[in-house]
């Protein structure tokens, strides 16, 4: 129990000595909230890419996680950790293949990682002779470059290194290909089991073609030094610092993180693009949850054609997301979200409030900004089965539903995922269509339209357009596992003469309706193309943190106006480690 009394006398030297006595008394409130309520939590994030998310998934559709949701990621390693002993615990519903994916992520997500000699290598720690620490290297133990584990913190440091072979095999004999290699680190770690940290920092090179690197990889497309220095070095940095209460955590910094369901993308939020800088908020009380999140965006670089220029000159470009998430009645997850995107030249108090309704005061703030609202399902019928959906409402009249009206945007996206299907074990399927009516994401005033670096926040899909995906999932072992994708999208261009907009169909996410453009926009209207897809992709981890990837891709693309078509063949091959 802590008293604390001021005395507050006139003066400018007593208030700013009150000032200074109230700042300290926080300080050290903070720190004696860190340092007696210490425990082993490891309150840092686990990278989206990582397979124990996929896996943790998996098991909520099998049933061994009731109602677990993957809409909201990353997590925290802490909450990871006890997912897996949830799941331990009922080993019983669980395959030999899956019980063994838990005891091999239960290792690394101990909260003695680091410390283990007979668990982990540490490549920096002592070692007798050359021949242990080559041994180590080569080993099936948890590996870091450095580790540092007490009670009250810890500090991990792994080294990554990548390197990645891309090759494109089109119709006529055209051939070309682009080489990547990058290495860099992770530092990450907890103080006093509450307040976590991370900052990741790689560079890399590029051999080849540059144009078909970056046509191939978003994050490539938009890397400064690649594209606009016309550079063969790329980088990439994230870093955060989040602090964690158990029920809540706030977060300050740069990440990638996806809001959402779907497996094809997501609707909400994705990880096409950049990263982003932001603030945000989680909660989570029984089975309620809670996000929020305040970030910047980079708007796209030039003028497109006949927008609205009402962004005030100097404007910074922001988003503004929250999300409302209920599990009910032992069988459903249902979210409602919200979205604004907008230019000030400061962050707009209204959408700093992380309870207020955007839509709403988005009309009061005289209706200038980009404001979208979602609502989505998992519904858990029967264990093996997920159906799950979205409704994205970006603008809407009811008055005019069904008519064509272009001010209509929604975005539909519908699936089930089927576990154990067949009754094959771990072997899975994934069917999935999504749909963008046109000027989905746009917006009339330049700039504001819900794109990062000009990539689309949300669904990698253009504005007009649809697709279907199936995909067939195998876990051939805990460290082999193979799936193969098929796709059709169908995509209703805008029309161009040169470089010039012609028409406009609604099928950009940059070039928004105009006060010329025709008042109804038919799906799939304008210059109608098609893409027809095959992929099949094995990743195998044959040292554990080293990860070998292979990818065949086959695409046949259409274009229904001059009735031309192509096919294209897309390999790669990569290794990755994280030392």
């Amino acid at each position: 129990m802590f008293s604390v009394t001021a005395v507050l006398l006139p003066g400018r030297a007593f208030r700013r000595r009150n000032e200074r006595a109230l700042m300290h008394c926080l300080l050290a409130v903070l720190l004696c909230s860190c340092v007696f309520q210490a425990s082993a939590q490891d309150v840092d994030h686990v990278p989206l890419a990582h397979p124990v998310l996929e896996f943790l998934d998996r098991l909520g559709v099998r049933g061994v996680l009731p109602l677990h949701s993957a809409s909201v990621r990353p997590l925290e390693r802490s909450t990871i950790r006890r997912l897996l002993g949830n799941a331990n615990a009922r080993s019983e519903r669980m395959t030999s293949l899956e019980r063994s994916m838990v005891q091999k992520f239960l290792i690394e997500f101990s909260p003695d990682v680091g410390s283990r000699p007979e668990s982990d290598a540490v490549l920096l720690g002592s070692h007798q002779s050359p021949g242990s620490l080559v041994a180590d290297i080569i080993s099936d133990k948890e590996k870091h470059l450095y580790a540092a584990v007490d009670s009250n913190a810890t500090l991990i440091v792994e080294l990554l290194g990548s390197i990645e072979y891309r090759s494109l095999h089109g119709e006529g004999g055209g051939h070309t290909d682009a080489t990547l290699q990058s290495i860099g680190g992770r530092f990450r770690g907890t103080i006093a089991g509450r307040l976590g940290y991370m900052l990741q920092a790689t560079n890399g090179a590029l051999r080849g073609n540059r144009a078909f690197a970056r046509t191939t990889d978003p994050r490539l497309a938009t890397n400064f030094k690649l594209s606009e220095q016309q550079s063969s070095n790329f980088d990439f940095t994230e870093a955060y610092l989040r602090y964690s209460f158990g029920w809540a955590g706030v977060q300050f910094g740069r990440e990638y993180t996806s809001v959402g369901v779907g497996y094809s993308d997501r609707l909400i939020l994705s990880e096409n693009g950049p990263a982003l800088d932001f603030f945000s908020i989680n909660a989570q009380y029984k089975s309620f949850k809670f996000f929020f999140l305040h970030g910047s965006v980079l708007a796209a670089d030039g003028g497109f054609s006949g927008l609205d220029q009402e962004a005030p000159a100097g404007s910074s470009k922001y988003i503004a997301l929250h999300r409302f998430q209920f599990s009910l009645f032992d069988v459903l997850n249902f979210a409602a979200s919200e979205m604004v995107v907008y230019q000030r030249l400061t962050p707009e108090y209204a959408y700093l409030n992380p309870i207020n309704f955007f839509k709403s005061s988005e009309h009061a703030l005289r209706d200038r900004d980009n404001a979208l609202l979602v609502f989505d399902a998992e519904v858990f019928p029967t264990n093996g089965i997920k159906l799950y959906g979205s409704w994205l409402i970006d603008d809407i009249s009811i008055s005019r539903m069904g008519t064509g009206w272009w001010g209509n945007e929604f975005g539909w996206q519908a699936g089930a995922y089927l576990a154990n299907v067949f009754d094959l074990p771990s072997v899975d399927a994934v069917i999935e269509y999504a749909r963008l009516e046109p000027y989905v994401y746009s917006h009339r005033i330049e700039g504001n339209d819900y794109s990062h670096s000009s990539v689309s926040l949300g669904h990698r899909l253009p504005p007009n357009a649809d697709e279907w995906t199936v995909e067939g999932r195998w876990s051939a072992s805990p460290w082999l596992h193979l799936r193969l994708l098929g796709a059709y999208r169908r995509h209703g261009k805008n029309i161009m003469v040169g470089d010039s907009l012609a028409r406009n169909v609604g099928g950009s996410l940059l070039q928004g309706h105009r006060s010329g453009d025709a008042e109804y926009a038919p799906f799939l209207d304008g210059e109608k193309e098609s893409m027809a897809r095959l992929q099949l992709r094995a990743d195998y981890e044959p040292i554990r943190e080293v990860f070998l990837t292979g990818i065949a891709d086959i695409r046949r693309m259409r274009d229904h106006t001059s009735g031309t078509s192509s096919t294209d063949v897309g390999l790669s091959v990569g290794l990755r480690v994280e030392y």
